[in-house]
C-alpha cells in the first residue's frame, strides 16, 4: 500500500484541473462553475433541479451520511477531471454517490485513484456511480486503485450512452486489497460504443470479482470487455454479459489470467444474450500458468527465473494495457518498474 506522500507524487500533476479530493465522508472542498464543466458536491441542490430538469434517474441512495461529487461536461466541450477518494481511520466505512453527465459533442477525461493511509485498515468503500452521456459524447474514464490490504469495495455503477455516444472505462487493480465486487451495467443507444477493460494482480489474500454486463439496445451499438489477471495465490472471478438487442449490433468478450501459484483460483464466465438474430456476439478466454518454454528461453539468456518470471509478468501487464491512454500506461509502468523481483 503507498503512502499518501507517496500516492499523490505517482497520481498528482498529471495535468488533469480540477482535482477533487474526496476524504472520508466529508464534503468535498472545492466547488467550481466553469464556462465549460461544472464541479459541485453531490448534495448542492443545484445537483437536484439539473437531475429534474433533464429527467435523469439515478439509483437509490438510502446513506444518512455521504459524500461524493457532481461533475457535468457541458455541450460542444473539451475537459478533464482528476478525483481522488481516501480514507484515514481504521475500520472506517466511506459512502460516496458520484453523479457524472456528459452533454451533447462534449468530450470528458477522468483519472481517479483510491487510498487508504497507514492507519486505515479494514476501512469499506460503497459507491453509487450514474454516468449519463449525451448524443455523439464521449467519457474515457481511468481507475486506478490503491487500498490497504484489508480494504473491501464495493461499487455500483450505471452507465447510460445516447446515440452516437462512447464509453470506455480502464480499470487497474495491482496493489494488495481484501475484496472487490464489482459489476458496472452499460446502456446503448443507436451507433453507441463502449468499452470495458481491467487488470488486475491478485495477492494471496485477494478476492476480486470485476464483472461488466452491457445492453445493446440501439441499432448499430457495439461493445466489448477485455479482462485481464496476474492471479498470485488469490482467488479472481469474472462474470461478464453482453445482451445483444438492437439490429446490427455487436459485442465481445475476452478473459486473459495469467497464474503464478498453485492456490491461485480464476472463474470466468461470459454470457451471451442473442435477443436479435441481426446481433453479432462472440467470446473467448485463457486461463494458465507462466510457459517453462519461456522461462528456459529467458534462462538461456542469462536471466536467473525469477527475474525471468518478473519479466513474464511485465510482458503480460503491458500488453494488457496497450489499449489505455497513455497516461495510465504510464502510471502503470512506473508501478511495474518498482515491482520487486518475483512480486
Amino acid at each position: 500500500m503507498m503512502n499518501l506522500d507517496e500516492f499523490l507524487e505517482n497520481y498528482s500533476n498529471i495535468g488533469f484541473n480540477p482535482y477533487i479530493v474526496v476524504s472520508d465522508n466529508n464534503q468535498i472542498p472545492l466547488e467550481s462553475n466553469e464556462d465549460n464543466l461544472d464541479v459541485l458536491s453531490i448534495k448542492n441542490k443545484e445537483v437536484n433541479r439539473y437531475l429534474k430538469e433533464k429527467e435523469l434517474k439515478t439509483q437509490e441512495n438510502n446513506w444518512k451520511e455521504y459524500s461524493g461529487y457532481f461533475i457535468r461536461a457541458k455541450k460542444n466541450s473539451f475537459g478533464s477531471v482528476q478525483t481522488c477518494f481516501l480514507t484515514s481511520s481504521k475500520g472506517f466505512e466511506q459512502r460516496v454517490q458520484n453523479i457524472i453527465v456528459v452533454e451533447e459533442n462534449a468530450h470528458l477525461e477522468v483519472f481517479t485513484g483510491c487510498l487508504s493511509n497507514s492507519h486505515g485498515l479494514d476501512n469499506i468503500h460503497r459507491a453509487i456511480t450514474d454516468i449519463f452521456i449525451g448524443k455523439n459524447a464521449k467519457l474515457t474514464f481511468n481507475m486506478i486503485h490503491s487500498w490497504s490490504r484489508s480494504s473491501k469495495v464495493y461499487p455500483s455503477t450505471r452507465v447510460y450512452v445516447d446515440e452516437g455516444g462512447t464509453y470506455i472505462s480502464n480499470y487497474v487493480v495491482w496493489d494488495e486489497v481484501s475484496m472487490i465486487s464489482a459489476n458496472p451495467v452499460v446502456e446503448l443507444k443507436d451507433n453507441a460504443k463502449t468499452i470495458l477493460q481491467s487488470l488486475s494482480y491478485i495477492h494471496p489474500n485477494s478476492d476480486i470479482d470485476l464483472g461488466g454486463h452491457i445492453k445493446l439496445i440501439g441499432s448499430d451499438s457495439s461493445g466489448e470487455i477485455h479482462s485481464s489477471a496476474v492471479n498470485n495465490g488469490g482467488k479472481f472471478s469474472t462474470k461478464t454479459t453482453i445482451e445483444g438487442l438492437g439490429d446490427n449490433s455487436k459485442g465481445h468478450i475476452d478473459c486473459n489470467a495469467l497464474l503464478l501459484d498453485s492456490k491461485a483460483v480464476v472463474s470466468a464466465i461470459p454470457e451471451l444474450y442473442s435477443k436479435n438474430d441481426k446481433t453479432e456476439l462472440t467470446h473467448e478466454a485463457f486461463l494458465g500458468k507462466i510457459s517453462n518454454d519461456e522461462i528456459e528461453y529467458l534462462q538461456t539468456k542469462g536471466f536467473e527465473r525469477e527475474h525471468a518470471e518478473e519479466l513474464i509478468v511485465k510482458g503480460f501487464a503491458n500488453k494488457s494495457i496497450e489499449r489505455m491512454p497513455d497516461i495510465v500506461k504510464e502510471k502503470m509502468r512506473n508501478i511495474l518498474d518498482k515491482a520487486k523481483e518475483g512480486f
